[in-house]
């Protein structure tokens, strides 16, 4: 399971990429490794948080490289997906802070300017950063142009077969809009899997992510081989 570069164990400057596809061309040469590996094992992209929005993004890359389906755990959908806590709830709490004069310039520039500015920043707690040193509490404009779904309903609804889980105390995203949004935005009946998972919370989940996952690929595996 490697990071998104610029993240935890992966190189790179610290939240940052060159430009917003190197970080989709990091894919293709993840999936490359893998085919060449396994050249006849069924090939699955899947990410957590902000990386699931970066899958998500991927899945409608024009390169992209061909998969078999997605796995979305507590899938960041980006602001058009209208899947954040409503004002006032959560305790108020803001997951992240966004400096959007940051993404004008950039959008005005073309690109060539501000792309590597800090433009969000998250609000981890001061114990979990000292905690875990790799994470990284911000992202440069082009990161996060990169992870951040540009259509999401679209490129949802594009998306075939797809699994996703989000825990019920997820403390980023509201677990009733995300299950709402996606169900609303799904195709494929009955290959497609999403539920909210009991007493899990943003980061918890992913210490049981096998066991929510695995029966959904080997079942669709078993779909792609009947």
């Amino acid at each position: 399971m490697p990071d998104i570069r610029g993240h935890g164990g992966s190189g790179g400057e610290r939240g940052d990429s060159p430009n917003v596809e190197q970080v989709w061309s990091d894919i293709n040469t993840v999936v490359e490794i893998a085919r060449n590996q396994y050249p006849d094992v069924p090939i699955f992209v899947g990410g957590h948080s902000s990386g699931a929005g970066l899958v998500l993004n991927y899945s409608s890359w024009e390169q992209r490289a061909e998969t078999d389906g997605y796995v979305f755990l507590s899938p960041y959908f980006g602001f058009r997906s209208e899947t954040n806590y409503d004002e006032g709830e959560n305790n108020d709490f803001q997951f992240s802070t966004v400096d959007t004069s940051d993404f004008i310039f950039n959008a005005m520039s073309g690109g060539l300017f501000f792309g590597h500015s800090k433009a969000v920043k998250f609000n981890f707690p001061d114990a979990v950063l000292k905690n875990n040193p790799e994470i990284v509490p911000f992202n440069t404009v082009n990161m996060s142009n990169a992870v951040t779904p540009s259509s999401p309903d679209t490129q949802l609804s594009d998306v075939q077969p797809f699994g996703l889980w989000i825990g019920e105390h997820d403390e980023a995203f509201d677990p009733i809009k995300v299950v709402k949004f996606a169900k609303g935005n799904s195709n494929i009946e009955g290959k497609n899997e999403i539920k909210i998972v009991e007493m899990e919370n943003h980061f918890s989940i992913i210490l049981i992510a096998s066991e929510l996952i695995g029966p959904w690929l080997t079942r669709i595996v078993e779909s792609l081989s009947s």
